[in-house]
């Protein structure tokens, strides 16, 4: 038997290198992985794989790129954590990545996933913007089924990387910030239950929130209302939406006060509210917010109204 290796702190560039390896050289990872994900049922071999690739919307971890004998291409944009939160935008920063890779024809269809310890992807909010989400623990079990060495110290080496530790990111606690949206809470499940809101943890100074009822799809557009306190707008967005094509579909349904937006790569049905901040405390910023809720309701009205007509044009408007 080989020397145990003990890594004591595996870093999201090391998770990054990993799983590179795997796809270039893993025809049977290569094929498993893709079959998390909507690309499925094709036939294809990984043409190029791509880490830290950078461009001025930012990082992608890795990108791995398949081609079907028929010489098509569709990307995989997969996210590496370990226990860092999401940046602001992060996902969205993804898809505008994504979509200028389609424009510049390196493929023409593409995911973004989230590959992350499993309690990361059961504990931290607002992850369904991702299309898929692949735990360590996971991509450990397929490596281990090979009794190789090799193969069972790299299955080690991610469910390891799994196990939470003391320096495991926790949100920043604050009473200011606690207090607003446990106000905001109370307020949402006693004058807007329409909403389903959950009872949030948010970190120091969010303004921001997602609220999903249950008829609202998670996939394949993945319909959400995005409440964006800091900027003062309510959003009813449809992902992987082209906001132009959509618009020409769905304009002239629109009530008072609508405007479509495309929002990286959302299409998004859009009401202004007035913008508050944590810091206003609850006297001044919760009328502000149950602007922001009153909104939100309005929206989720306006989506059950027309869930034929938004859902067919969201489908319409998909980037090619």
């Amino acid at each position: 038997m080989g020397a145990q290796v003990a890594v004591e702190r595996k870093y999201e560039r090391d998770v990054d290198i990993l799983l590179a390896e795997e796809f270039s050289v893993n025809t049977d990872f290569a094929d498993w992985f893709r079959s998390q994900t909507k690309f499925k049922t094709s036939v294809a071999r990984v043409a190029d794989v791509h880490v830290s690739k950078s461009d001025n919307l930012g990082e992608s971890d890795l990108i791995v790129v398949y081609e079907t004998e028929g010489g098509n291409r569709f990307a995989l944009l997969i996210e590496d954590k370990v226990d860092a939160p999401l940046q602001p935008e992060q996902v969205n920063r993804y898809r505008m990545r994504a979509d200028r890779g389609i424009q510049q024809e390196l493929w023409a269809d593409y995911e973004v996933i989230l590959c992350a310890p499993a309690h990361y992807i059961q504990g931290v909010p607002n992850l369904d913007e991702f299309d898929y989400r692949i735990s360590f623990e996971e991509v450990a079990k397929f490596l281990q089924i090979d009794a190789s060495p090799r193969s069972q110290y790299r299955g080690r080496f991610l469910t390891t990387a799994a196990t939470k530790r003391k320096n495991v990111w926790t949100r920043e606690q604050d009473d200011a910030t606690d207090e607003f949206w446990e106000a905001a809470y109370r307020l949402a499940i006693h004058e807007f239950p329409i909403l389903e809101m959950k009872r949030p943890k948010m970190p120091k100074d969010q303004t921001w929130a997602d609220f999903r009822p249950r008829d609202m799809p998670t996939q394949p557009k993945g319909v959400c209302i995005k409440l964006k306190g800091n900027h003062g707008y309510v959003d009813l967005t449809f992902r992987n939406t082209t906001a132009p094509e959509f618009a020409a579909k769905v304009g002239s349904s629109l009530s008072g006060g609508m405007a479509i937006h495309q929002t990286a790569g959302a299409a998004a049905i859009r009401l202004e509210v007035p913008g508050f901040a944590i810091t206003e405390g609850l006297k001044e910023g919760l009328p502000k917010l149950k602007q922001a809720l009153i909104a939100s309701q309005e929206l989720i009205k306006f989506y059950r109204e027309h869930r034929t007509m938004l859902d067919r044009a969201a489908a319409e408007a998909t980037p090619l």
